[in-house]
C-alpha cells in the first residue's frame, strides 16, 4: 500500500485544497506549534480547508525542548490549539535538531515523554526525523513503541519506516511553490482516526476502579501471573488466597478467590496489531502489562518469534 500525502505550513500560502484533492493528494500533515509560543498562523485554515476537500488531516510539532520537562511543556502547548480542530490523522513529533546540545539519551527521554503525553490526550503519536538525525542523534531502540516518519531525499529511504517524506520539492496543484511529499505505507492510518482507542491504545481513564468480582474461573491459556496483572494483584496473593503452591498448576475451570480490583477497561479484551520494529517487551511496557501475560494469552511461547500483521491480545 502506498499513500500519497503531503505536509505544510505557513510557507506554502494559501492553498487551494480542493485542486490538491483533484491532485491525487490523500492525507496532509499540517503544522500547528513550534517550541512552547509559536502557532503556525496557516494552521486552522489549512486544516478547514483540507477537511472541506475531503483529505484526511493530522498535525505536527516542531520540537525545541532539551529535557523532560521542556518536552511536557511543548506537548500540552501542542495539544492546546489540536484539540480545538477536527482531525482523521495522527499527531506528529517533528524532532530534527538538537538545540540544547544534549545527550542522545536525554534527548530521547525527552522525546518518549512528548510522545506519552499525546497518547495520554487520547491521540495516536508519530515520531518524524531526518533517517541521519534519527539514526545518529536519538536512541532508535527507545522509539520503537511508536510509528515512525522518515525525511530522506533519495530515491531510496533504506531502512523500516510507516511514512517516507522522499522530497522537500514536490509539486501539487493548488500549491504555489514546492512542497514535501511524502508515501504512507500503513493502510489502516488512511482510515482511522486519530484516537488511539482505534489505534489498539487505550487512553488514561479518570473513573475509579469499579469492585472485581470475588471469584475468577480458569480459562484456556491463563497464568497466574497474566490474571495477577489484569485484577492488580499479586501472584503470591493469589496463592496465598487459594493454597497454590506450585505457580504453574493451576487449571481450566477452576475458580479462584481474587483480591483488590479491576476497571471496566481491565475487564475488556483489547487487541494490538504488531508493526515494524514492535517487540514483546516494547508492547508489555506500553500496555502496563508483562511479557508472560502477552505470552499467555496468545500462546506465544517464543519471545522473539512475532511478525509484523499480527493481531495479539494486549489486556
Amino acid at each position: 500500500m502506498r499513500i500519497k500525502g503531503i505536509d505544510v505550513s505557513h510557507w506554502q500560502g494559501n492553498i487551494d485544497w480542493k485542486k490538491v484533492a483533484k491532485d491525487g493528494i490523500k492525507f496532509a500533515f499540517i503544522k500547528a506549534t513550534e517550541g512552547t509560543t509559536l502557532i503556525d498562523k496557516k494552521f486552522k485554515r489549512n486544516v478547514l480547508g483540507a477537511n472541506a476537500a475531503g483529505i484526511k488531516t493530522g498535525a505536527y510539532h516542531f520540537a525545541r525542548f532539551g529535557s523532560k520537562s521542556e518536552a511536557l511543556a511543548e506537548a500540552r502547548f501542542f495539544l492546546s490549539l489540536v484539540k480545538k480542530v477536527s482531525l482523521s490523522y495522527p499527531l506528529v513529533l517533528d524532532l530534527e535538531v538538537n538545540q540544547r546540545n544534549v545527550d542522545k539519551s536525554v534527548l530521547t527521554n525527552a522525546a518518549v515523554a512528548f510522545l506519552r503525553e499525546i497518547e495520554s490526550a487520547g491521540y495516536f503519536a508519530i515520531v518524524y526525523s531526518s533517517k541521519s538525525f534519527f539514526e545518529n542523534c536519538l536512541d532508535e531502540s527507545k522509539l520503537k513503541p511508536f510509528a515512525l516518519w522518515i525525511a530522506r531525499y533519495s530515491s531510496k529511504l533504506g531502512r523500516d519506516a510507516d511514512i517516507w517524506q522522499y522530497s522537500d520539492s514536490g509539486k501539487v496543484a493548488g500549491i504555489s511553490g514546492n512542497v514535501d511529499m511524502n508515501i504512507c505505507y500503513r493502510a489502516e492510518l488512511d482510515s482511522k482516526a486519530v484516537s488511539t482507542e482505534k489505534a489498539g491504545i487505550k487512553p488514561v481513564s479518570n473513573k475509579k476502579p469499579e469492585k472485581a468480582d470475588t471469584t475468577y474461573t480458569v480459562k484456556k491459556g491463563d497464568t497466574l501471573s497474566g490474571i495477577a496483572v489484569i485484577y492488580k494483584t499479586t501472584v503470591k496473593a493469589l496463592q496465598s488466597l487459594n493454597n497454590i503452591k506450585d505457580v504453574n498448576k493451576i487449571f481450566v475451570g477452576q475458580k479462584l478467590k481474587i483480591s483488590g480490583s479491576v476497571s471496566k477497561a481491565k475487564n475488556k479484551k483489547q487487541y494490538y496489531t504488531i508493526k515494524t520494529g514492535d517487540t514483546l517487551s516494547g508492547i508489555s511496557k506500553r500496555f502496563n502489562t508483562s511479557i508472560k501475560a502477552l505470552q499467555a494469552w496468545n500462546g506465544i511461547r517464543n519471545v522473539n518469534k512475532i511478525y509484523v500483521g499480527q493481531k495479539i491480545r494486549v489486556r
